[in-house]
């Protein structure tokens, strides 16, 4: 029976080798990320080449409201996924069901709220983003597609994890393959061929991510899935939705700090950078986005490996697993740091056209925010380590570090004695102290030998 060949797929997260787990789930998660952020790359670069500077700066005021709408489909996609991931280690397949499908209605739920409450404050919202008249229209327009078509983005985001879970990454990788090339594309033919600007960027955005969606919906609707799902299932009990929320929320949080630390970000760019600084920002988010993706997708492909063997009172393959993880991460964040610090330029012209004096303004902040790059690593896979092993409340801990706990307060001081260069230093600074943090969370869960809880 197929069933079976599925089930023991699975089973080979608590038997195979650690190493070759790693390369086996995270290839694909990584591969899928990168191309995932080459998209939002795309967008900004036919942004900034086709439509102009202005445009741009209006997506960068967008993206922070952008960013605390993807946090939801994160609450429920990670937390989800990490639950469900468990329940396999410990051979409960009726009970991993029935979270799948209280996942998938609260991320419905979700995504009805979310709607509701952007579309009826979005100028508002971009107001307090920090919107001017300038950018207003930009900024809107793009917004406005961006939610109307959140609940592909949702849903795309739970059946991929969802699908890695159960042991099949190289199809989520092709889910957000198939997703990135249509954007691509699409944003060439709406943006450059039809003129569509801001319109464009964002209508093909949502397209990309419908069609991902199909793909993912295939997975199940051919019966690939043993996660056999019953009516019942769909029906929302607050105690598994509880559960999703507390492991989801580590997660949320660190997604929601970034784009509240933007919203202050932006404001502290244009009070001592003006719109270039803004601008500016909207390039380096891009390019930092980009080279982070790598990172992410090894704590996704980590998750099910840890959950799995969590679940399955393996700890050594948990540490093992954890170890090898973050040793690459650093390995892979230091190179990827080097080349943006030794030719920044290469870089940027893809955004901005050549002597844009925005050129100059965004070298400096580029080469000053990402200082902490290399080892930033530690912090997003010690955050991922504690989700997928159930412990909420250390993982919500670490994930609040670099945004809310020092990043904001840095962003109010640090400017007063160095102006711009202030507003740029206080991401690294905030995320060196947010990873020395985790190390000692890390080692203290070590000589515990069990996750410690803050």
């Amino acid at each position: 029976m197929a069933n079976n060949k599925i089930i023991d797929k699975t089973a080979e997260l608590g038997t195979k080798s650690i190493g070759a787990l790693l390369a086996q789930y995270s290839i694909p998660a990584v591969i899928a990320m990168v191309v995932n952020a080459i998209y939002n790359v795309v967008d900004r670069v036919f942004i900034g080449k086709f439509v102009g500077e202005t445009a741009l700066a209006g997506l960068t005021i967008a993206f922070p409201i952008m960013m605390i709408i993807f946090a939801f489909a994160n609450l429920v996609g990670i937390g989800g996924a990490a639950l469900v991931s468990i329940r396999l280690g410990e051979k409960e397949e009726r009970k991993a069901s029935n979270i799948f499908g209280n996942t998938l209605s609260f991320g419905f739920l979700v995504s009805l709220c979310i709607l509701a409450l952007v579309f009826f404050n979005l100028h508002g919202l971009l107001s307090l983003f920090g919107a001017t008249t300038e950018v207003m229209d930009s900024a809107s327009i793009y917004l406005t597609i961006i939610i109307a078509g959140f609940i592909f983005q949702m849903f795309s985001f739970i059946l991929s994890s969802m699908v890695r879970t159960e042991g099949h990454p190289v199809f989520s990788m092709v889910a957000m393959l198939v997703s990135a090339i249509t954007n691509i594309v699409l944003d060439y033919l709406f943006i450059v061929v039809f003129g569509w600007g801001v319109a464009g960027a964002a209508y093909a955005t949502i397209a990309g991510q419908f069609s991902g969606l199909c793909i993912l919906l295939s997975f199940y609707l051919r019966g690939k899935s043993h996660l056999a799902l019953l009516a019942s299932d769909f029906i929302i009990r607050l105690k598994i939705v509880g559960q999703i929320c507390t492991i989801g929320f580590a997660t949320f949080l660190s997604t929601l700090g970034t784009s509240v630390s933007m919203l202050f970000l932006n404001r502290g760019l244009s009070a001592y950078g003006g719109v270039a600084a803004v601008t500016a920002m909207g390039v380096i988010n891009s390019l930092y986005t980009f080279f982070l993706m790598p990172i992410i997708g090894i704590t996704q492909g980590l998750q099910p490996i840890i959950g799995y063997n969590h679940g399955a009172r393996q700890r050594k393959r948990v540490s093992r697993a954890l170890r090898l993880g973050i040793t690459i991460g650093v390995v892979s964040s230091t190179v990827v740091f080097a080349f943006l610090q030794l030719f920044p330029s290469l870089f940027i012209s893809m955004f901005l056209t050549a002597g844009s004096p925005t050129i100059g303004v965004t070298t400096n902040g580029l080469r000053i925010f990402l200082l902490m790059l290399p080892l930033l690593s530690i912090n997003l896979i010690g955050v991922s380590y504690f989700q997928a092993i159930g412990k909420g409340r250390t993982s919500m801990f670490l994930g609040m570090l670099r945004q809310f706990i020092f990043l904001l307060p840095l962003l109010f001081v640090l400017p007063n004695f160095w102006g711009l260069n202030g507003v740029w230093a206080a991401t690294p600074i905030a995320d060196g102290l947010a990873i020395l943090v985790t190390v000692i969370v890390l080692l203290l869960a070590r000589k515990s030998n069990a996750s410690v809880e803050v």
